[in-house]
């Protein structure tokens, strides 16, 4: 489950000035995102972060700026399949078809995914 911090809440029509980022990074072996959108038009500013997967519209931006990672999923060198069950939390339906088709990653995602366990 994704644990999610909200800290301002401040919208302006988005213009050429709006800065806005987001990022996943691994922490003590946690997956984490932040967002960060700020105007200096406005001047307004919003933060949010979480563990865990970020929410649809901060991955969506990360995989169109980054890039996606397809990855293998069970057997030899693919992600296994409870790992991918407990992170993303997909259905048996989902796990099928990543198992026939992989799974569209960022790569800080595969990077956890990948990682050897202890």
């Amino acid at each position: 489950m994704a644990e999610q911090q909200m800290y301002g809440v401040t919208h302006c029509e988005p213009c050429e000035e709006c800065v806005r980022e987001e990022w996943q990074s691994i922490r003590d072996g946690t997956l984490r995102w932040e967002a960060y959108e700020y105007c200096p038009r406005c001047l307004v500013q919003a933060c949010d972060r979480g563990r865990g997967v970020p929410p649809p519209w901060v991955r969506e931006r990360i995989l169109a700026r980054e890039g996606a990672v397809h990855l293998p999923v069970g057997g030899p060198g693919g992600v296994p399949i409870a790992l991918l069950r407990r992170v993303y939390g997909l259905s048996i339906a989902e796990v099928v078809a990543a198992r026939e088709q992989g799974y569209r990653a960022t790569p800080v995602e595969a990077r956890y995914l990948m990682a050897p366990t202890p």
